[in-house]
């Protein structure tokens, strides 16, 4: 068995939603500059990168990051779902895309869209895929132990649908009590990797509406 990452590295190269803000990172002191040592400063927005999106982040009644516990973010019923999205040009997935059935005790869903594969070019964050909010309740009456549903886009907003995107939100973190965690890096992963055991890493912010996250996976298919 061995662990891999599911996450992105923060980068300045790293696009944000829309476009938007991105990582700044400053070498606030470097010992090749004659400093004792080496400090990096950084800032950026808490919905950037690999990051989860917590109930607060819709509604001023939703849990904060501080409502979970540890437990809550770790995963050993996973199930990937790949979806090629790539060459299509409705990019919302809805019901029709979800499996028939899906095993019943799993607790966190991924979605393989292939949009990974892009993840350097305009068309990830300008095009990516998003969620139609009728999937949440779908998902959840076929899984009713899931915690968490994952995915290689950016957003479960699709920049093209932003109001529907904020309604999708609100049925999988309020409706449905499902976290969401955006921009996975997926390139290496496919529907017949077996996994052990996921640890889902969020910065740990007090009353945080989103947060970056690492994520490590354990596999048993090596």
């Amino acid at each position: 068995m061995s662990w891999i990452f599911l996450s992105y590295e923060m980068s300045e190269n790293l696009s944000g939603y829309g476009g938007g803000e991105r990582i700044k990172i400053k070498k606030a002191r470097q010992m090749c500059c004659g400093d004792t040592s080496n400090n990096t400063e950084f800032g950026m927005p808490t919905h950037f990168g690999t990051h989860m999106d917590f109930p607060f982040h819709f509604s001023t009644k939703g849990k904060t990051a501080s409502e979970y516990s540890a437990a809550d973010f770790v995963f050993q019923h996973i199930f990937i779902q790949e979806l090629d999205l790539r060459d299509r040009s409705d990019k919302l997935i809805n019901a029709q895309d979800l499996l028939p059935t899906y095993p019943s005790d799993t607790d966190l869903l991924i979605i393989k869209t292939f949009y990974s594969h892009l993840r350097d070019e305009e068309d990830y964050w300008k095009n990516g895929p998003g969620f139609s909010p009728e999937v949440a309740p779908a998902l959840k009456l076929s899984m009713p132990k899931l915690k968490a549903i994952a995915f290689d886009s950016i957003s479960l907003t699709n920049f093209q649908n932003r109001e529907l995107g904020r309604i999708a939100h609100k049925a999988f973190l309020m409706e449905q009590n499902l976290l969401i965690i955006e921009d996975l890096n997926l390139k290496e992963v496919n529907q017949k990797n077996k996994f052990k055991q996921i640890i889902v890493s969020p910065l740990r912010m007090k009353d945080a509406d989103g947060a970056p996250v690492t994520i490590l996976a354990e596999r048993e298919d090596d």
